[in-house]
């Protein structure tokens, strides 16, 4: 038996951590990098374009605000409000002006913007919006009826009024903040994956340690232990060295049977639709001393079957010549020690 470590466990622990960090900069650099109201205008993406579509992200430039909601969106806990936006010049043979409504979110900073605009008729506003349509998945089903009914009472506005789509600004903040929330999240998933990487390789450099301080004579080296070893089981992954239990599946595990107080084999079945799909084992093992390990400690070992616990026995034999004060097994299956 040599020193080996969980290398592949820690290098892929390691490279998840590392593609969360990569994805993480690119949600924040996707938030950043969203496209502005200057920049949606300059490349032409401007609302009153003849030919729409939803959820697009486009330019809105306003030339007059109405101060007072016309509806609430109780869904979003956002208002509508009327506005009259400038048309792209290139469109010909058409009023300059159209009218929509626009969805702001309660306590945006562009309402107290857009309210305290001393004249937008001769300062325009160009903000970004989402342009929204009438009807479709996740905007507002009813609003070609209702907006429709408002505008018809006013003849001037009528013909010019955009009653199919609105636009919105709290859908293009959701979008564009969308990166933020995903960065935070794969930073946490990074960071735990980093923190396990380090944690194994922790934990077996302290396992290998409580060995090598415990054996001055293994020399820093686990060439000796499966000559050495009181019992060894390569089927089920068991070595008994002296008075160390050791686990070398995965991580290296070793427990000083000296400090405990029972043991046991424990097998957890998984089941799919009633069936059993597998079965894992574990040997369960307390002590008291709370200044060695935990009250109970579990060690993953082969499960090979049904026979599993019968090829343990041999194990548990060994235990009790070696340490008789070790309770072996289960007293009360109703009621187990844990």
């Amino acid at each position: 038996m040599t020193e080996t470590h969980s290398n592949k466990s820690f290098i892929g622990m390691i490279i998840i951590a590392v593609l969360m960090f990569i994805i993480s900069i690119g949600a924040v650099g996707y938030s950043l990098l969203y496209p502005t109201a200057d920049t949606l205008y300059k490349e032409g993406k401007i609302f009153g374009l003849p030919y729409k579509s939803d959820q697009e992200t486009v330019a809105v430039k306003i030339t007059y605000f109405d101060p007072d909601y016309m509806a609430t969106v109780t869904r979003s806990n956002t208002k509508l409000y009327f506005i009259q936006f400038s048309r792209p010049k290139t469109i010909m043979n058409t009023n300059p002006f159209g009218y929509a409504s626009i969805e702001i979110k309660d306590g945006d900073p562009l309402l107290d913007k857009l309210k305290s605009a001393p004249d937008l008729s001769q300062n325009p506003m160009i903000v970004a919006a989402t342009i929204r349509k009438s009807g479709a998945k996740g905007a507002i089903q009813d609003y070609h009826y209702k907006f429709s009914n408002l505008v018809d009472r006013d003849e001037d506005i009528k013909p010019y009024a955009e009653t199919l789509y609105y636009v919105s600004v709290d859908e293009y903040d959701k979008s564009r903040l969308v990166g933020y929330p995903i960065a935070l999240m794969t930073i946490l998933i990074g960071l735990y994956f980093l923190y396990g990487a380090f944690s194994l390789r922790k934990k077996e450099e302290k396992a290998y340690n409580e060995l090598y301080d415990s054996y001055p004579e293994l020399n820093h080296s686990m060439d000796t232990v499966l000559g050495n070893a009181t019992y060894v089981d390569q089927a089920l992954g068991i070595i008994l060295y002296k008075n160390h239990l050791i686990i070398p599946k995965g991580e290296l595990r070793v427990y000083d049977l000296r400090k405990a107080k029972q043991m046991y084999h424990r097998i957890l079945n998984h089941k799919s639709y009633g069936i059993t799909t597998g079965s894992f084992s574990q040997l369960i093992i307390l002590t008291n001393d709370k200044t060695y390990r935990k009250k109970k400690t579990s060690f993953p070992i082969n499960n090979v079957g049904k026979e599993t616990d019968d090829l343990l026995q041999p194990f548990f034999y060994t235990v009790s010549q070696e340490f008789p004060d070790i309770l072996l097994g289960v007293t009360n299956k109703k009621q187990r020690p844990f």
